[in-house]
């Protein structure tokens, strides 16, 4: 199935599922999306705002540059999906989850990540400012160039996640965080220890 650039605002696709399709640049605002599923699936630049995308999966799909403005996305699932610079503003979730993601440069300010196992998600210059990721495991993520303003770290382990280059004057958005010896020895040569 091949869509480019339609209105499929407002309507009703509860619990359907779409496999190998193209949706590029379709507008959802509105629709009724909830226990869907995308397969591989084309959906970038799509307009996703004020959806009712309860337990949604999407998974292997292409939602880059996505707008979820006001959406509801409770239990919704993102496997293995490509989300650069998608926008997740003023979203209603809770356990929503993105393993094996690419979200580099997404929107994600003030998500709740507390508890959650973070597997395989790249977070590379995204906005992060004021998420809470207390007490979260990062498995083989990537923070390099993230923006953390106010985000909460006590209690993250973050030795298995790549950091980019550790200042000193970054170090404090990372209080409480749980970080390797490697990670520790990179922070002191940043001020020009050496470490033996």
């Amino acid at each position: 199935m091949l869509l480019v650039e339609q209105d499929l605002s407002g309507y009703e696709l509860r619990e359907c599922t779409f496999k190998d399709c193209s949706f590029e640049e379709c507008n959802f605002a509105g629709a009724q999306l909830s226990e869907t599923t995308f397969q591989s699936c084309n959906l970038s630049k799509c307009e996703f705002k004020h959806c009712d995308a309860d337990e949604m999966k999407f998974v292997s799909c292409n939602l880059s540059l996505t707008s979820w403005h006001g959406s509801s996305l409770g239990d919704t699932v993102f496997d293995g999906c490509k989300l650069l610079g998608a926008q997740f503003n003023e979203i209603r979730s809770m356990h929503i989850s993105f393993p094996r993601c690419i979200l580099a440069n997404s929107f994600l300010r003030n998500f709740s990540f507390r508890k959650a196992l973070l597997e395989e998600i790249d977070f590379s210059g995204a906005d992060l400012a004021g998420c809470d990721f207390r007490d979260a495991v990062f498995e083989r993520c990537k923070l390099r160039d993230a923006h953390i303003v106010n985000a909460k770290f006590a209690g993250a382990d973050l030795r298995m996640c790549d950091l980019g280059d550790l200042k000193l004057s970054n170090a404090g958005n990372f209080k409480g965080a749980i970080i390797s010896k490697d990670q520790a020895s990179e922070l002191l040569r940043g001020v020009g220890l050496r470490v033996f």
